[in-house]
């Protein structure tokens, strides 16, 4: 598989795209806009209250909704047995905590008393003894030398979790990336005992430093970058790991914007639609809720060339893979439901499945395929700990408020009505003033005839009518005229 890392920085605003075998699977946002606590971040916190009832409390980190942390990630579990939420922590007293959901809506972000400090190789957990190994090094010998190693270094009483990148690494480099982890925890306890709560006590890296960092595997073709500040601190932060990396920074100055000369613009238009079409002729369907995401995949214009399972499976092989890289891409989280096209042969949706599993390994996010239910919709979980997509770019729509749509004009016009109807028994009048959206009046003058004459009939009334381009389709005004 060949990757590549596009980093565009503007003013007050960095991108990142990565790109793997031609097509976009992931794109983060930063914005230097305020101070929103993101994944990641350690904060000095004060204990607002304690809510027995939900075992859970809200810590004031200096955002404007305090932070919201349960028993289960008040304290790191010693024992099977989970300490109530009144034991743990009381109102007042000052905590170490770290954001392990950003906010989103009206919910403050939730946060975790078990640190992490991820580095390139390693990821120290100074309060957490331990010892994991990522999962994705499958390699049982590579395993052990990893974990006899990881065992060695391991400063006592802390945790270690061994990275993905750490494949084939020397036990001296590992060091050198524990070494740094330990300065760093060092620099945050030093700020935490001579500083009060709240405070912001560390970050991780900016977003593209942290991608990079994260991304650098053996596949990996280049990270081009179209600012020479960004270039520059990159390489310089690189270097620190593996000087032979810095190959793979390449400072772009052609007069087309980056985003626009690998395509990138336009399929993030693409990815915020709700309708997506696959390569076969078929498209999916992207509803989201606050809840969960469901997908619902049609065959369109594909009609196949053999048979109607032929057509059926193609369609649900492809809407499998692109499902995968629309949860990267659109970095959807919480529950997800496929309402894959109905497949009556069991082997048919096995490999549905595994399809759609192949291509969610390559996803950096904890995802957990369920499988079909007995309704034939595949579920499947994805961690949520950051913005999606969606709500980084756009906001909802100040006219539909959200829903998506809004009143026909020929409802508003029966509305008019009915409200003029109202008014002229209240207030009875020689005539009207009626303020409204010149298409609403288009429509009413439609329903009615030249000079709005059968309305006028029919109020006993004489009507003169307002047009405002300025009000929504759906505001009117209705204003007795003696």
């Amino acid at each position: 598989m060949s990757k590549k890392i596009l980093i565009n920085a503007n003013w007050k605003e960095k991108r990142v795209a990565v790109i793997e075998n031609g097509k976009l699977v992931e794109l983060r946002v930063e914005r230097n806009l305020e101070n929103d606590a993101t994944f990641g971040d350690i904060y000095k916190g004060k204990v607002a209250n304690v809510l027995p009832g939900m075992d859970a409390a809200f810590v004031n980190i200096g955002m404007d909704k305090n932070a919201f942390i349960h028993a289960c990630d008040a304290a790191p579990k010693q024992n099977e047995k989970q300490e109530k939420i009144q034991k743990l922590v009381q109102p007042g007293q000052e905590v170490l905590v770290q954001i392990k959901k950003e906010a989103f809506g009206s919910k403050g972000a939730r946060v975790t008393a078990s640190l992490t400090i991820p580095g390139r190789y390693l990821v120290l957990m100074p309060k957490t003894p331990g010892l994991g190994i990522s999962r994705r090094i499958e390699d049982e010998d590579e395993r052990e030398r990893l974990k006899a190693i990881a065992e060695e270094i391991r400063p006592a009483n802390m945790g270690l979790i061994v990275r993905t990148a750490a494949k084939g690494v020397e036990k001296e480099n590992l060091a050198l990336d524990l070494a740094f982890l330990l300065d760093t925890w060092g620099d945050i306890e030093r700020k935490a005992s001579t500083s009060k709560a709240p405070l912001l006590l560390y970050s991780d890296s900016d977003l593209s430093y942290r991608l990079v960092r994260d991304l650098i595997v053996e596949d990996l073709e280049e990270i081009v970058v179209d600012s020479a500040i960004e270039t520059m601190k990159l390489r310089k932060a690189i270097k620190r790991y593996n000087s032979s990396d810095e190959d793979l920074i390449r400072f772009y100055t052609d007069k087309e914007p980056l985003f626009s000369a690998y395509g990138i613009e336009t399929e993030i238009e693409k990815s915020l639609r709700r309708k997506i079409w696959l390569d076969c002729g078929g498209f999916l369907i992207f509803d989201q809720t606050e809840a969960l995401l469901s997908v619902d995949v049609n065959t369109g214009k594909f009609t196949g060339h053999n048979s109607l399972q032929q057509t059926v499976l193609r369609t649900n092989l492809d809407a499998a893979e692109e499902i995968a890289r629309q949860l990267r891409l659109r970095n959807i989280g919480g529950i997800i439901i496929i309402d894959f096209i109905d497949m009556e042969n069991q082997d048919d949706r096995e490999k549905v499945r595994q399809r759609l599993e192949e291509h969610l390994k390559q996803d950096r996010t904890k995802t957990h395929v369920l499988g079909f239910t007995s309704l034939g919709l595949l579920e499947l979980t994805r961690q949520k700990s950051s913005h999606d997509l969606g709500s980084t770019l756009q906001k909802t729509c100040p006219l539909c408020n959200g829903s998506g749509k809004v009143w026909q004009e020929e409802t508003v016009a029966f509305k008019v009505v009915r409200d003029l109807i109202t008014t002229r028994k209240e207030s009875p009048a020689v005539s009207y003033v009626i303020k409204l959206h010149p298409v609403i009046a288009e429509k009413l003058k439609e329903l009615s005839g030249d000079h709005y004459s059968e309305l006028s009939e029919y109020i006993n009334a004489e009507l003169r009518f307002e047009y405002h381009s300025e009000f929504k389709h759906w505001e009117y005004a209705i204003e007795p005229n003696n």
